[in-house]
């Protein structure tokens, strides 16, 4: 099958997500084959991260589909913005703020001129993890706000949101954009990807420990194999060896 796009999602796939947010990055040995591949097709980054954060640390992608497909960005300029935004987002922001005695900080998601906030994390990366009784209230007062609020039990932080993100249609929207004709791979790790591996003509789940059982991918890779895939996909001018990956 040859490839003629990469999305992919950023924390937990192409780069760890258990790390202080200042610290986060992509391995050396999967960006140098991700250079190669940008260089012969499409590369687009579909993430929970603003254009602030994700662009900087993955100057190989075509565009990025930020804060979970709320802001999508070419790399020529054009930005196109959800401009349905929750008024009550600034409410669950000071909400937030107020638990920063509980340990935890917090992470803006903002437009890429800064201007707008799109939304924002509950982190606690630099502390231990509060009880699920603290993430369950949290959830639930911020879900009470009308906001959008996504967690999975290996999450090391809330996402919130000020309109409801789905990184299925912001991967359609890409496709778009870019003039994408035939066949694109989506790597994710998360149910928070599920709707991207079922945009996707080839699902493939980055795994690093966590659960699969409720992920909508159709194949498997180890985060450690994640550059002999890239680098196979550059070596043979992007075709890609279905019969090679791990069915999930």
């Amino acid at each position: 099958m040859k490839i003629s796009a990469v999305f992919s999602d950023y924390d937990g796939t192409l780069a760890a997500q258990d790390v202080p947010i200042e610290s986060s990055n992509i391995p050396a040995e999967i960006e140098s084959p991700l250079e190669r591949l940008g260089s012969m097709v499409p590369i687009a980054i579909v993430t929970s991260k603003d254009s602030s954060f994700i662009r900087p640390r993955t100057p190989f992608a075509s565009a990025w589909a930020c804060v979970s497909g709320l802001e999508i960005i070419l790399r020529g300029g054009k930005v196109v913005s959800n401009s349905k935004v929750s008024r009550r987002l600034r409410e669950g922001l000071a909400y937030a703020r107020a638990l920063k005695n509980q340990g935890v900080t917090i992470e803006l998601k903002r437009s890429a001129d800064g201007k707008r906030l799109l939304g924002f994390s509950v982190d606690w990366r630099r502390s231990s993890k509060p009880s699920s009784r603290f993430i369950k209230t949290a959830t639930g007062k911020l879900t009470e706000m009308g906001l959008c609020v996504l967690h999975e039990p290996d999450w090391p932080f809330l996402d919130v949101f000020g309109a409801r993100p789905d990184k299925g249609l912001a991967l359609k929207e890409l496709k778009r954009l870019l003039g994408v004709k035939g066949n694109a791979i989506f790597l994710g790790d998360s149910t928070a990807d599920n709707s991207a591996f079922e945009e996707s003509d080839v699902g493939i789940c980055v795994e690093h420990g966590q659960g699969l059982e409720n992920l909508g991918c159709g194949f498997v890779v180890r985060h450690r194999e994640l550059d002999g895939l890239f680098r196979s996909l550059a070596d043979n001018d992007l075709e890609l060896d279905l019969s090679a990956l791990e069915k999930k």
